[in-house]
């Protein structure tokens, strides 16, 4: 039904489209043309990929099963049935020549490789039985006598030796069978091919731990960042080491200056991927190098960096991800300069139980104390009571 055109206040071209679309959309039922494109989570990708690769190995399984069954068909069609109508067909019709003889085209003798030896022995007793005499029960490895066509039937002559004898045709029909160390092998080398990942650079790799991090405190999945992490670092692959250690100092350092519930959902993200082994443990030692150097520069901005990074060491030492005596080890600025003895005794508070009395922790303090503090306090312990 047409639409009357009646004269109107002058709109814009845009305002015009806009009318349009409006129209067609009440006139199918208010449903939209096409699909309007919205951003997507991260989570939304993941389960799209998943699903699309689930697609993939259904149709690559179904094309297998597929290949298989022609096989099977092909092995199948080769039987005593169908080597007969072979024979038949290969039988020409009758020709008279010039002297008014007819000859018949004798069948040919040859099979198929697909034809099974069992087929073709089963034919030759079919044809032996037609042609034998009444008297004749048993074929075996007799002669069949007395037929006008038995000679017609006979089996070809065999080379036998001392040893016994061999069939040719078995040896051409006969499967060849494989080495089972062979066969092995094959899939197995498959296996261990993995396909090649290009790996974001260090500073690549900094950022986008930084980002998964922020996807998670907004209401993020705990899966997908741990997925997010392993992906970012390849444990295992070259140059792992060097990717967890910079995933684990931008991320230390992001969550520095962030509230405790961050540290803490940070933590569970991170020790997870510990335990799953998605980051090697030398990544976490070296990781917390540069936040223990700049420690007191965080600080200034942020208040609460040094009891987070307390809290942080704590929980990797307890999880047995790290040692404390790793603390000797840090950087020679931090060792020297930024109170390294009173921050190893908050890690000890925070650690909780017995750690304050251990023996080989109050070594560490001791052996991280400077004159200063030697000066203030009597004994390592008496600096960690006092933390």
């Amino acid at each position: 039904r047409g639409r009357r055109k009646e004269e109107g206040p002058k709109v814009s071209n845009r305002m015009k489209f806009m009318l349009q679309d409006l129209l067609e959309m009440k006139s199918k039922g208010w449903v939209t043309r096409r699909k309007e494109e919205t951003a997507k989570t991260l989570a939304q990708i993941h389960k799209e990929v998943a699903k699309e690769e689930r697609a993939a190995a259904r149709k690559s399984n179904s094309s297998a099963s597929l290949r298989g069954m022609n096989k099977g068909n092909i092995r199948r069609g080769a039987s005593s049935g169908d080597v007969r109508n072979s024979d038949n067909k290969q039988q020409s019709k009758p020709q008279v020549d010039a002297d008014g003889f007819t000859s018949v085209a004798p069948s040919s003798k040859g099979f198929g490789r697909s034809a099974s030896m069992t087929a073709m022995q089963r034919t030759q007793l079919e044809g032996t039985q037609k042609y034998t005499t009444r008297g004749s029960t048993s074929m075996g490895n007799k002669r069949p006598s007395q037929g006008k066509f038995a000679v017609l039937n006979e089996n070809p002559p065999r080379r036998s030796s001392k040893k016994g004898s061999s069939n040719k045709a078995d040896d051409k029909t006969a499967p060849v069978a494989k080495p089972a160390a062979a066969a092995a092998a094959a899939p197995e080398a498959k296996e261990e091919k993995k396909p090649k990942v290009n790996y974001l650079t260090l500073d690549e790799c900094g950022d986008k731990a930084k980002n998964v991090l922020k996807e998670y405190f907004v209401g993020g999945d705990m899966d997908d960042a741990v997925l997010s992490i392993h992906e970012l670092v390849g444990a295992g692959d070259e140059g792992s080491v060097e990717r967890g250690t910079k995933a684990v100092e931008s991320a230390v350092l992001f969550v520095l200056e962030e509230k405790a519930a961050n540290v803490d959902k940070f933590l569970t993200v991170y020790l997870r991927c510990a335990k799953e082994k998605k980051i090697e443990g030398q990544s976490f030692v070296l990781g917390l190098n540069d936040p223990l150097e700049f420690l007191n520069d965080v600080a200034i901005d942020a208040p609460l960096a040094i009891p987070h990074l307390a809290n942080i060491i704590a929980e990797l030492v307890k999880a047995e991800i790290i040692s404390f005596n790793f603390l000797l080890e840090s950087p020679d600025y931090f060792r020297t300069d930024q109170n390294a003895a009173g921050f190893g005794a908050k890690v000890l508070k925070r650690i909780g139980g017995d750690a304050t009395t251990k023996e080989e922790y109050i070594e560490v303090v001791e052996k991280l104390m400077t004159d200063e503090d030697k000066a203030k306090h009597s004994s390592a312990a008496d600096l960690i009571a006092e933390a």
